[in-house]
């Protein structure tokens, strides 16, 4: 049992050492490749995020131009509506000055003419008293006219007088209508200029958080390609390792039949006769999309008709260990033979544990436990010991 200790280390690495190395690298530079594309799409798609973003702004900056504009204007008018409104005050004042000037000067005319009555009074108070009972301006000038003391010239002033008094409150009136009609115009003017200001604070709001989002962007670009330069740089490295790990094996292999040559003998391994054409496919239904040896994989690739599938033991056996590695999912290794072992890789917490019993056909898990693995594939090896030698044969010659 000692050789199966010194096995068991070896399959507790990422799918063994020696030859399996070549897993390890291939599976390596396949993660890298696709963590890589994963990030040149995310930078892709950052790129198309940013364009949009920048079509916002663009969109966002030309309405705020559109708000300011139109402050600008409605200001403009106020200002307009503002020298209206002070201008006619001015008029107003003018126009109340006026009516104080002419009411003053009725005010004395007629305090004249009631003198005039007055005199005329005492020295023949028989002859004017209709004057005298006169009870304000109007009723004095009716009676006016058949006082020969009275100027013709004073009752025609005080007539025009009075007339031009009627015009000017009324041109008062009308002049207080225009101010309210224009403190209404000017009332509007800065309520819709206060809708527009409210208006464009939210723009600039709107405007800075797309810039924002415009610099959070630009940022994840530049890291999305470096962190793809990186990957990069590690696949190149990956890729650089795998070749000089073929040429070593390549070395190895011709030194091997080298020494066989050199011995008189070829280096082979022998199969157990008793599980030639034995062995059942693993997975119902699935059929095998890479063989074994193809890009140097030791293991042979099956694909199941649908996602998850059921994976079944290939003989009866004992599970000899189960291990998960974070790229490959859930493995298990069943012993069937004192020197073979089948190994399921890609599999989901397995429903057998170590030293279990298991009949050929027990489904032992299912598919889909790898990062890095469809959940539809599984990496089937059968693993030979022979001679102190660990070795991954063909599994199609075992069916």
């Amino acid at each position: 049992m000692k050789r199966w200790l010194t096995l068991l280390l070896v399959l507790a690495l990422p799918l063994g050492w020696g030859q399996t190395s070549l897993e390890e690298l291939n599976a390596a530079i396949q993660e890298a490749q696709q963590l890589r594309l994963q990030r040149i799409e995310a930078a892709r798609a950052a790129e198309a995020r940013l364009k949009r973003l920048g079509v916002e702004v663009q969109r966002k900056r030309r309405e705020l131009e559109t708000v300011a504009r139109n402050i600008t204007q409605l200001e403009r008018e106020k200002i307009q509506i503002e020298r209206s409104i002070e201008a006619l005050e001015a008029q107003i004042a003018q126009t109340e000055g006026e009516i104080a000037n002419i009411e003053a000067k009725l005010g004395r005319l007629k305090g004249r003419m009631k003198r005039l009555v007055e005199k005329l009074h005492r020295e023949r108070a028989g002859r004017y008293l209709p004057l005298l009972r006169a009870q304000s301006l109007t009723e004095l000038l009716m009676r006016a006219g058949w006082v020969q003391y009275l100027g013709a010239s004073d009752v025609r002033l005080v007539e025009t007088l009075t007339a031009l008094v009627r015009e000017l409150h009324a041109a008062r009136e009308r002049l207080v209508g225009l101010v309210k009609q224009l403190s209404q115009k000017k009332s509007e003017r800065e309520a819709r200029i206060a809708a527009l200001e409210a208006k464009r604070r939210q723009y600039r709001a709107v405007l800075e958080e797309l810039k924002r989002k415009q610099a959070d962007e630009q940022v994840r670009i530049v890291e999305l390609n470096k962190a793809a330069e990186e990957l990069e740089r590690q696949m190149q490295a990956l890729v650089t390792r795998l070749e000089a790990e073929k040429r070593r094996l390549e070395e190895e292999r011709r030194r091997r039949e080298a020494a066989a040559r050199t011995s008189g003998r070829a280096v082979t391994f022998d199969i157990p006769r008793e599980l030639v054409g034995e062995l059942l496919f693993p997975i119902p239904g699935g059929r095998i999309v890479t063989p074994f040896g193809k890009a140097g994989n030791t293991w042979q690739v099956i694909q199941a008709d649908q996602n998850y599938a059921p994976v079944r033991a290939a003989a009866d056996g004992q599970v000899f260990a189960t291990a998960f590695y974070a790229n490959y999912g859930w493995n298990v290794l069943i012993l069937h033979a004192d020197n073979l072992l089948t190994r399921y890789t890609n599999l989901q917490e397995p429903l057998v544990r170590t030293g279990d019993r298991v009949l050929q056909g027990q489904i032992i898990g299912y598919l889909g436990g790898s990062a890095i693995i469809p959940p539809n594939e599984m990496w089937f090896s059968v693993i030979l010991s022979q001679k102190g030698r660990l070795v991954a044969v063909d599994p199609a010659k075992y069916y």
